[in-house]
């Protein structure tokens, strides 16, 4: 894989816990938090004018939540991917493959402008993987925060923060 002159807007789910040991047995069914909000339509208002082709979310609730408040504001759909789900009793070599897949995919595909909505490790692994070819485990927690956009064009990659 190598950089392409697509433009990817990567952004992660709402604010859906305020624990720093992560979501323990509401992995699955954490939702966002209403003080998550605010930064989801901040960025939703950004992303109106910015060109779209195709997005994708993570299939877990708080995906769908962000993802549905950033189409109503921009009147943009977002496709169910599963491999861009959280990292759930998998290796980091399972999550690596799946997310080359998607990569993979997107890179074969006519989409030049992905807007994606996903979690941390996700977004390591997309963000090194189009970035650089690769992730490793070094790479892992190299997210976003939710009310975090990340900008990857041209195989350069920013952050605009909207919290």
């Amino acid at each position: 894989m190598t950089p392409s002159d697509r433009t990817w807007h990567i952004f992660r789910h709402g604010l859906a816990t305020h624990s720093r040991t992560g979501y323990g047995d509401r992995i699955l069914t954490a939702e966002v938090l209403p003080e998550g909000i605010p930064p989801i339509r901040t960025i939703g208002k950004y992303l109106v004018n910015v060109p779209y082709d195709f997005g994708a979310r993570s299939e877990l609730i708080r995906c769908r939540q962000t993802a549905d408040i950033v189409t109503e504001l921009t009147g943009r759909p977002f496709t169910v991917d599963t491999r861009l789900n959280e990292q759930i009793d998998e290796s980091f070599e399972a999550v690596r493959d799946r997310v080359r897949a998607f990569v993979d995919e997107m890179q074969a595909s006519p989409h030049q402008h992905i807007w994606i909505c996903t979690h941390g490790a996700i977004i390591a692994a997309l963000k090194h993987l189009i970035t650089t070819g690769a992730f490793s485990r070094a790479n892992e927690n190299d997210y976003t925060q939710p009310g975090e956009l990340l900008v990857i064009q041209g195989g350069a990659a920013s952050v605009m923060r909207f919290a």
